[in-house]
């Protein structure tokens, strides 16, 4: 399973340096062997409900703790008979999707916020990145993430249609890091301006983070200055609440926001 890569691409800023990793997994917890269905790994899962988003016949279902039985059924062979497999795919496709993938919970939060921890020291400082992209684009936003050790473009993702026009974020984890993630949105409004382009006015901006920062802190403080100042408004947004969006199959554009 991967995304497409228009997905993964800018369809506003078109020049953008970006990342074409399909991986709908950030966590690396999916692999398949020899073309075969899909595999999760259910300890190295995060619960973020990407892969359950996209799965184009339901098959993924998301219960924490639970047990991955794998074994092979008599009832359901494997077949390497494409025409089958179309015609399935065809037939689930057609059933109409309700409820949700997975009911918000102090446990769930607890194990969604450890097996973040865990995932992001696994697989590195491109994790949130990563995560972020792959949160936005199953909530429908278009977002595309920089490529590892590109400095031209500065901005970490861009963000672009179908909602917004075009906008810009900063995918930061931890309290140090998020409070410098308003600055560092100075700087990509500022590329976005100078050198694409874009109006100041009409941006979208906002920081992607794991946890809010504290009331006290002076990261409030800055985004209230930026936004008295020169009329950009920074909006927060953690990863629960881009879970949540994509555990009931909600799109971040049907929200009440304002961050435009």
């Amino acid at each position: 399973m991967s995304f497409g890569d228009a997905e993964v691409v800018s369809a506003s800023l078109p020049s953008f340096p970006a990342d074409r990793s399909p991986a709908v997994c950030p966590a690396g917890a999916m692999s398949r062997i020899d073309g075969g269905a899909p595999l999760i790994d259910p300890d190295a899962c995060i619960l973020c409900g990407v892969c359950a988003s996209r799965c184009p016949t339901g098959a993924i279902s998301m219960m924490p703790h639970a047990v991955v039985d794998d074994t092979t059924r008599g009832a359901f062979p494997e077949t390497s008979d494409v025409a089958y497999s179309d015609a399935a795919l065809v037939a689930l496709s057609a059933v109409p999707r309700t409820g949700v993938f997975l009911v918000e919970s102090d446990a769930v939060v607890d194990d969604l916020r450890t097996k973040l921890l865990a995932a992001w020291g696994r697989m590195g400082d491109r994790f949130p990145d990563h995560l972020a992209r792959n949160l936005l684009i199953a909530a429908g936003c278009g977002a595309a993430m920089r490529r590892k050790g590109d400095v031209f473009a500065r901005m970490d993702i861009v963000l672009g249609a179908p909602w917004p026009d075009f906008g810009c974020a900063e995918a930061e984890f931890g309290d140090v890091a998020a409070l410098d993630a308003p600055r560092e949105l100075l700087d990509d409004a500022a590329v976005s301006v100078g050198r694409f382009g874009k109006d100041r006015l009409s941006l979208t901006t906002f920081v992607i983070t794991d946890v809010l920062p504290n009331r006290r802190s002076e990261y409030w403080r800055i985004v209230q200055d930026i936004r008295n100042v020169l009329g950009i408004r920074i909006g927060t947004v953690t990863v629960l609440a881009l879970c949540l969006l994509v555990w009931t199959g909600r799109r971040i554009s049907d929200l009440p926001l304002d961050l435009a």
